[in-house]
């Protein structure tokens, strides 16, 4: 939205602030990740032409990840990320790594400026730093109305650097997981300390009036991803063909035989997005649509439904409705089989399965005379799909992709000045 200015006013008296801030808090169940974040965006209008935005993201996120690993009627040994320490799995429970520790600040900052009456473009940096990851992007936005601005086209380009430096170091793939502090070769230290990727999306799109009351935009996305794919701290359980039951590692490691997962080095995803939005006399309704497809054989869809309704002049409910589901990509696996050739590429990542997902909730907002505060609320849940191997043995009396519930709690407040 562009601002005018009005007659005889200044630039300084023009020039406005605008603060938004939120606090958020995700929760999985049965101890596993949390993830508590706060986000500051303060954006300034120039003038009618020019704006600049600049926000802070700090995230601080523990709890337990599944490693990959499967149950098994023992107990079973697992060696820390550092490979200097070692924590033992209950017979019977699902391996999860509760060495999950992090903290991730995030700086952006963008610059949109119109050129001319009908067009507009921006560019943007960003930073984000973890413990063991590094990334710096840049990113640019073209658009242009026409047809009596009833219609919008614009265009995208993103680039992104990350750089990743797990802790142990990275390992190589599908090398066995050695006893803490070993020196054996192949062990977590052996593929180096550091590696990168280079990440390349497109966007392409275009917003049509509909009529008086309804809005529908289209977009096509094109992602290429290329360095080193894989979730260093991922491994797959190896076990007997017959029983199910894990075989043993490295002769004196005491563990169990567990090897690193193993990605392609590149990745190519397309996305095709829609949404239409209507508004009623009164409240507003919007609905979008999402299909993805990678050379990973993933494909994905996801729909997602708000509805606002304008309690009062001041306050409003939103109901949110989100559903997904996606299919596995073509080197997963529940495990590995002892006594088979080793894939190319596998692993036994649950975000890589077949899976459904939804999230349920709520958002409510209210505006007070110095700015507006918003409270969402919403249940999420994931239910796995079919697992290859699960009927062998000793693993078809376990769920090796058990389901996944969390809460998601958000409080907002923006304002401007």
């Amino acid at each position: 939205m562009q601002l005018k200015k009005p007659i005889g006013a200044s630039l300084a008296e023009e020039a406005k602030w605008e603060v938004d801030s939120t606090l958020l808090f995700y929760g999985e169940d049965n101890d596993r990740v949390m993830d508590a974040s706060l986000m500051t965006s303060v954006r300034r209008v120039l003038d009618e032409d020019r704006s600049i935005n600049v926000s802070l993201t700090v995230d601080a996120l523990t709890g337990a990840t599944p490693s990959g690993a499967v149950p098994a009627n023992a107990v079973q040994t697992f060696t820390s990320p550092s490979g200097r320490a070692s924590y033992d799995i209950a017979a019977g429970d699902t391996p999860l790594d509760d060495n999950f520790l992090d903290t991730r600040v995030a700086l952006t900052a963008g610059w949109k400026q119109s050129l001319g009456e009908n067009m507009r473009w921006s560019a943007g940096l960003s930073a984000s730093h973890e413990y063991d990851y590094l990334h710096l992007g840049a990113e640019g936005r073209l658009e242009w109305d026409f047809n009596l601005k009833n219609t919008t086209a614009f265009v995208g380009a993103a680039y992104g650097k990350e750089d990743l430096d797990p802790v142990g170091g990275v390992p190589i793939p599908l090398s066995p997981m050695q006893a803490a502090d070993s020196d054996a070769e192949g062990d977590v230290h052996g593929g180096g300390t550091s590696e990168s990727k280079d990440v390349v999306d497109f966007l392409v799109g275009v917003t049509q009036v509909l009529s008086r009351r309804s809005l529908l935009e289209v977009s096509y996305s094109y992602g290429q991803s290329d360095g080193y794919l894989n979730d260093p701290y991922k491994i797959l359980s190896v076990v007997d063909p017959a029983t199910g039951a894990p075989v043993a590692g490295p002769v004196g490691s005491g563990l169990n035989l567990y090897v690193h997962e193993s990605r392609p080095g590149s990745r190519t995803k397309q996305s095709l997005f829609a949404e239409w939005r209507y508004a009623f006399d009164r409240d507003s309704f919007a609905l979008s649509a999402r299909y993805m497809t990678d050379d990973w054989g993933i494909d994905s869809q996801t729909v997602d439904a708000r509805y606002r309704w304008n309690i009062n002049e001041r306050s409003y409910l939103e109901p949110h409705l989100r559903w997904y589901t996606q299919s596995a990509a073509d080197f997963y696996r529940t495990v590995l089989f002892n006594g088979d050739p080793l894939p190319q590429h596998a692993s036994a990542d649950y975000r890589l399965a077949d899976s459904d997902a939804y999230t349920a909730g709520f958002k409510y907002g209210r505006r007070t005379g110095r700015g507006e505060f918003s409270v969402r609320l919403e249940y999420y849940h994931q239910q796995g799909g079919p697992s290859p191997g699960a009927a062998v043995g000793d693993l078809a009396g376990f769920e090796l992709v058990p389901p996944l519930s969390a809460v998601i709690a958000q409080f907002g407040y923006k304002f401007g000045f």
